[in-house]
């Protein structure tokens, strides 16, 4: 019993490390490293609107307002500037590989009806031609 207990623990340690190793894990490191890059972005128009809100109501002297918003704005200059970057070299080239793979896995046929129907590339559900999203898991469809 312990024996197969053992194995099933194996298969399953493999089945979870094995996409690690793929040609693939790429993609998914440069999509991880744009989002936390996009949520960075986001986190400093926060604080600059934060401080926006402390000058206007008179807690900060107008002297470090202009300082702490400017080095503010300095990072997300450089947010933007890497983002600008990723989405300039290998990431948007990887984005419009699967983008028009993706349109490939979209089907389209003939109903009853005579009218065509399209299904969700996320979750296969049929929707009208016209649908600009999902209707059972609110993707947008292309």
């Amino acid at each position: 019993m312990s024996f197969l207990a053992y194995l099933t623990g194996m298969a399953f340690l493999i089945w979870i490390v094995l996409p690690l190793f793929k040609k693939d894990s790429t993609w998914v490191s440069l999509y991880m490293e744009v989002d936390e890059l996009a949520d960075k972005k986001q986190r400093v128009y926060g604080n600059i609107a934060d401080l926006e809100f402390d000058f206007a109501m008179g807690r900060l002297s107008e002297e470090d307002f202009k300082r702490i918003r400017q080095s503010f704005l300095s990072e997300a200059g450089r947010v933007i500037e890497r983002l600008e970057s990723q989405k300039s070299s290998a990431f948007m080239e990887r984005i419009q590989k699967d983008i028009s793979n993706l349109g490939k896995k979209q089907k389209a046929k003939k109903s009853k009806k005579g009218s065509t129907q399209v299904y969700c590339i996320e979750c296969g559900a049929e929707n009208l031609p016209e649908a600009k999203f999902c209707m059972k898991c609110g993707k947008e469809m292309r």
